[in-house]
């Protein structure tokens, strides 16, 4: 092992078994083959090389057709990380129709190609995932609609919210990302066909071949050689980066409300399942911890997809190699971070008892909002929000409720009586438009994943 995403024992919470073959050294090298033998079937019906030379150039592409141990060698040898494949696949050709592989291209034209299916497989893979866990969270949005659960700011109990609505916020940042994905294919995976210095003057019936070849191989063509325009394989590095980052917000949430002190999410518990090796009793969030750590590490991959966008001159090796880092180690991260997020949120134990519990950790101070709303209307906003601070403080000191204080005031006992604030505090009196919030983002969900088999 050299890559923790080649471990056999941890590689599983790095990447996923079908994000490796996509990046295995076979896969690449029968990748690069199959792009020379269609570049060679379509030269052959161009009448750029014999016709002859495009079918068996296309029936010998194959690895198991070549020794790879005389291309091993010829590596070492030679230094350069496609020839002794070529040398290979021209050595089984027959009678000198091996001559016509790889006419006219350069090694960056069938590398950068090879790249983008590569990454084209990989985009398939995780939005697949991305799709199943939008689904996921449409399922439980609509669980959940009338869920109370206390919300947050700055870390500290404010108003209430409904746990339908928290979901409801991560599946619109979900779809937004699907959106981006569906929006982006055409301006990303395109194909690299420009020869040696990206002007196609080794190529005849360059543009044709070049419009031919990216339609078999179901890319679009490019406008000019971008052998050292790296600004697509950063927006699909950044893209992927970004999804993954909004998994791990996801799950950054789980591991913050599975707190013991707030308890009011919990991954699935099997007997078994250690947390400690010292402490027996715990149970850690692992699988939120673990996509969390997975999403920070993507960033990493986004800094060097751009540092690989300052490329010199027509070509550039630097960049190129860059890319064989930076691509596989974003696509497997985000791969497993979509994996484990996926099935955790499918087994997501939602404490709804331990919600209703926290709504009333803090007696009524999640209710002051309504009593300065109801106070405002004869006392004025900001007269009544100073009022409400006032006792809001002095609660804190006190540890009575908020109403004990503003009852002491001539002003609040003019008006009110205790009892007509106390029927303030009402949790679903604030949700305010949370329900029909979380609806439209159910429906939108629904809407666009009903137009894919997830």
């Amino acid at each position: 092992m050299t890559h923790i995403t080649d471990s056999e024992f941890c590689g599983k919470r790095f990447t996923t078994p079908e994000m490796r073959l996509v990046f295995a050294d076979v896969t690449r090298y029968q990748r690069w083959l199959d792009i020379e033998a269609a570049l060679a079937l379509v030269q052959a019906s161009l009448e750029v090389i014999p016709s002859d030379a495009g079918d068996e150039i296309a029936e010998k592409a194959k690895l198991e057709n070549l020794d790879l141990g005389r291309v091993k060698i010829d590596l070492e040898r030679t230094g350069h990380s496609l020839v002794p494949l070529l040398r290979e696949l021209q050595r089984v050709c027959r009678d000198s129709l091996g001559e016509y592989v790889h006419y006219g291209a350069t090694t960056q034209d069938i590398q950068d190609t090879a790249t983008m299916l590569e990454m084209r497989d990989a985009f398939k893979l995780i939005q697949r995932d991305v799709k199943a866990i939008a689904q996921t969270l449409t399922e439980l949005a609509n669980q959940h609609q009338d869920t109370l659960m206390v919300g947050r700011s700055q870390g500290q109990h404010a108003l209430t919210t409904t746990f339908g609505y928290r979901l409801a916020i991560w599946l619109d940042e979900l779809l937004r990302h699907l959106s981006r994905m569906d929006e982006a294919k055409e301006r990303i995976f395109v194909i690299s066909l420009f020869g040696g210095v990206g002007n196609m003057s080794c190529l005849p019936k360059g543009i044709e071949t070049m419009q031919m070849l990216a339609k078999r191989l179901n890319l679009m063509p490019a406008n000019t050689s971008w052998h050292t325009a790296r600004d697509r394989i950063a927006e699909f590095v950044m893209l992927l980066s970004m999804t993954a980052s909004t998994l791990g917000k996801i799950c950054n949430e789980i591991y913050v409300l599975s707190r013991t002190e707030c308890s009011e999410l919990a991954e699935p518990y099997t007997l078994g399942k250690l947390g400690s090796s010292t402490m027996p009793h715990k149970r850690n969030p692992e699988v939120s911890a673990q996509v969390v750590l997975l999403a920070r590490m993507t960033k990493y991959n986004v800094a060097m997809s751009l540092e690989a966008m300052i490329a010199e001159d027509d070509r550039d090796l630097r960049s190129l190699r860059a890319d064989w880092v930076f691509i596989p180690e974003v696509c497997s991260y985000t791969a497993a971070a979509a994996h484990l997020c996926g099935k955790l949120l499918q087994e997501l134990d939602v404490c709804q008892d331990n919600m209703a519990k926290n709504l009333k950790a803090q007696k009524d101070f999640i209710f002051s909002e309504e009593y300065m709303m109801v106070l405002g209307k004869i006392l004025g906003k900001q007269s009544a929000h100073s009022l409400v601070y006032e006792a809001s403080m002095r609660a804190y000191d006190s540890g009575e409720p908020i109403v004990n204080h503003l009852m002491e005031h001539p002003q609040v006992q003019q008006f009110f009586s205790r009892s007509q604030l106390e029927a303030l505090q009402a949790p679903t009196n604030r949700i305010g438009a949370a329900k029909e919030l979380t609806q439209a983002i159910i429906d939108k969900s629904r809407s666009y994943l009903s137009r894919y088999l997830v």
